[in-house]
């Protein structure tokens, strides 16, 4: 199975390990578009952010390639009665009437298994003169605590180059760099925005397991993973304050 359709194996982990996204970011988004814009989500996942658009009034559809994904993400968009999800690559979708031009595409935790040039190639198609395009991503911060030490050094040992969380990327390029010459989108931004949340050592298994390196690791590699991170959480009580930053692109369509 593709790296990018592991998620769909167990879909509702998924949605209940995964964090939500920060609050502000949804706010910088109505600030740009008003709380009534039509969305064409890529990516959709079970929803996890469409349904902040949702929550704050913006109606679309979501585009989903896994069809376990979709079902769940249609299940906690059902009281949204102007959203529906489509089972579907973004790059082979064909909307309906009314679904384009739109005045946001936007990609919560999803952009990068979409082919960079051809998505933003369809995204441009899709939206409005002057309409936006959003792109964002929950990256683990850096983390000098005690405990994240115990754990990388875990992971060194145990599996070595393997990551315990996708660390941000301070030199990572715009993934605007990646437009065709015919494609305009006006001054690509980046916002970063810190936020934590904290696990017990079950909420904090049951989030790893949900990475996708996770998921594709041999069995017996990703138990022993497991079992340090549980061991090395319980001897530092129980929990873990997993600092996270939350990285927006957004862009302009000309």
């Amino acid at each position: 199975m593709e790296r990018r359709l592991v998620f769909g194996e167990d879909a509702p982990r998924y949605d209940r390990a995964r964090p939500t996204y920060p609050s502000a970011l949804i706010d910088d988004l109505v600030d740009l578009l008003g709380a009534h814009a039509r969305v064409i989500d890529v990516g959709t996942g079970t929803a996890k952010g469409t349904r902040l658009l949702a929550e704050r009034g913006m109606t679309g559809v979501g585009v989903e390639a896994h069809p376990a994904m979709a079902a769940e993400a249609r299940q906690h968009l059902a009281r949204y009665p102007g959203w529906r999800v489509d089972v579907s690559d973004f790059e082979d979708w064909t909307p309906t009437d009314g679904d384009a031009p739109a005045d946001l595409v936007s990609s919560a935790q999803a952009w990068h298994w979409v082919d960079p040039a051809a998505g933003l190639a369809t995204a441009h198609g899709l939206l409005r003169p002057g309409g936006w395009i959003a792109l964002w991503w929950n990256l683990a911060e850096e983390d000098p605590q005690p405990i994240r030490q115990e754990i990388d050094a875990a992971y060194e040992e145990i599996a070595p180059g393997e990551l315990f969380s996708p660390q941000i990327r301070r030199d990572e390029a715009s993934p605007f760099d990646d437009a065709p010459a015919v494609v305009e989108f006006r001054d690509p931004t980046e916002r970063l925005y810190r936020w934590n949340l904290t696990y017990t050592t079950a909420e904090l298994l049951d989030l790893i397991s949900t990475h996708s390196n996770h998921q594709v690791m041999p069995a017996e590699l990703r138990e022993q993973l497991l079992d340090a991170v549980a061991t090395i959480v319980d001897r530092h009580g129980g929990t873990y304050d997993y600092p996270y930053v939350t990285r927006l692109w957004s862009a302009q369509r000309v």
